[in-house]
């Protein structure tokens, strides 16, 4: 008896040994409640510095609560919305590919899907395709990504493959609610009954109602003539983000439509919006022998023109869309074609173009804005200062009042003059104001107070989340340092 006893003693121990281990690795991998306070501590404070808009102590935080429990997702998602809030996308994805290793597999593919978005609002179609696709990839069920692959093949002209997307089963609340209007879109580029179909299966009330309601308005009005039902509904796909199907469907009847100017310029625009500006700038040429519209019409393509590197036909088309709006002229036209002029060294034509609209419109706030930005580029510095009090007598909008205020701050401080009085204003204003901290440290350098100086020279870098002003921070900073 003791022999066998000792013939199994060795067994016996082997066995203490692997129990002992494996009670050992779960305590050491379970969570504590302790571990749980602490990373909702952390979170907290992450998110405090969040909302002050002092990111890189957040990251810090988030980083932190990372360490505390490395298999909670919510952490990885505060670091990656922060990286995307500042145009960082590629750091972004080495969170995921590097950091967030310990997560499953559904956490991870959620992360690709928030980076994918990233690069879909940017316009960079072709990388948020290959984020969502190693999202899906892991072998998950995650609805979310299946959707926002189905968009992402709508925007690069994959009609069939997004289709199949969006007529999977699994599809539940808002993303249900989308997938069945996206589905809408493309029916109603084959079969409008089914598009109607399609639209009433699911109860909007909460979420889209806007949407639904002008596809059944539109599908409602269709009639027997084709052109007007296109042209209609490509109005809807191009307001809709998804000009491929506005192409699909004007593009068969381009002869058709020749001769009709919405369809014309409908078609043109889509071609824009989709990244063609060669047929788009032959369709719009094509609509504008049609009359009417010159000022849209001309106004795409002066974008189409520019995106071709093309400037010479870029400022005729803008100066023709210019002449053609008259007295219902567009602010926007008219910002965005001055910096195109300023950031192309073409401050003089820009300066005349915006002193012959004020001699037209001399209160538009925004013209004057305009003017003195022209003459600080051409530094007129008294005529600079002659727009400046013509804004001050002006009644302006909180954004117009807060550009003024930066230019008026830039202006003082280039002569030398206290700036104090007017930092306090636009801080009121836009606590938060990038150039409000440059020009804060810019004063506070010529007053000898480099550490307050470098303190807001970090703050300006953190709330330029347009990359405005980094670059000529980040020099200063340098210098300080």
């Amino acid at each position: 008896m003791k022999k066998d006893l000792k013939r199994y003693i060795p067994w016996i121990v082997l066995l203490l040994v692997i129990l002992s281990l494996s009670v050992w690795y779960v305590l050491s991998k379970r969570v504590t409640q302790e571990q749980i306070n602490q990373y909702e501590s952390k979170m907290q404070e992450a998110q405090q510095y969040v909302e002050a808009r002092q990111y890189s102590v957040a990251m810090d935080k988030y980083y932190e609560a990372v360490d505390i429990i490395p298999k909670k997702v919510e952490a990885y998602k505060g670091l990656i919305e922060i990286l995307i809030l500042k145009n960082r996308d590629e750091d972004a994805v080495d969170v995921i590919e590097k950091s967030a290793k310990p997560l499953s597999s559904q956490d991870r593919s959620t992360l690709y899907n928030i980076v994918g978005d990233g690069y879909f609002k940017d316009g960079k179609y072709l990388e948020a395709f290959d984020l969502y696709d190693a999202g899906l990839v892991l072998g998950v069920n995650n609805m979310s990504l299946e959707l926002s692959l189905a968009k992402v093949y709508l925007k690069l002209g994959d009609t069939k493959q997004a289709k199949e997307k969006l007529q999977k089963s699994g599809y539940d609340g808002k993303e249900k609610v989308e997938a069945n209007l996206i589905l809408s879109y493309i029916y109603a580029t084959e079969d409008y009954g089914k598009a109607e179909q399609t639209v009433a299966l699911v109860d909007s009330s909460e979420y889209m109602t806007i949407y639904y309601e002008e596809l059944t308005e539109v599908l409602e009005s269709l009639d027997e003539d084709n052109k007007f039902n296109a042209t209609k509904l490509a109005r809807i796909y191009i307001n809709s983000g998804y000009p491929y199907l506005a192409i699909q469907l004007l593009q068969p009847m381009k002869e058709d439509i020749s001769e009709y100017l919405e369809g014309m310029y409908f078609l043109g625009r889509a071609y824009f919006d989709y990244g063609d500006n060669e047929k788009a700038i032959e369709v719009l040429d094509g609509a504008l022998t049609l009359g009417g519209m010159e000022t849209d019409i001309l106004w795409t393509k002066a974008r189409a023109y520019f995106l071709k590197n093309d400037l010479d036909n870029t400022t005729k088309s803008y100066d023709s869309a210019i002449g053609y709006a008259g007295s219902e002229i567009s602010l926007d036209l008219v910002n965005e074609y001055v910096d195109l002029l300023l950031e192309n060294k073409q401050a003089l034509k820009a300066n005349t173009l915006v002193k012959d609209l004020l001699v037209k419109y001399p209160e538009i706030a925004y013209l004057n804005i305009l003017a003195v930005k022209t003459h600080t580029v051409l530094k007129e510095d008294v005529k600079v200062e002659f727009y400046l009090s013509e804004l001050e007598e002006l009644e302006l909008e909180d954004s117009e009042k807060i550009e003024y205020l930066e230019l008026k701050i830039q202006f003082l401080l280039e002569k030398g003059e206290s700036i104090d009085e007017y930092l306090v204003e636009l801080e009121t204003l836009d606590r938060f104001n990038a150039y409000h901290q440059l020009y804060s440290a810019k004063s506070q350098i010529e007053e000898g107070e480099e550490d307050l100086a470098i303190q807001s020279l970090e703050r300006a870098i953190e709330y330029d989340l347009e990359y405005e002003i980094t670059e000529e921070a980040s020099k200063l900073l340098s210098s300080l340092r």
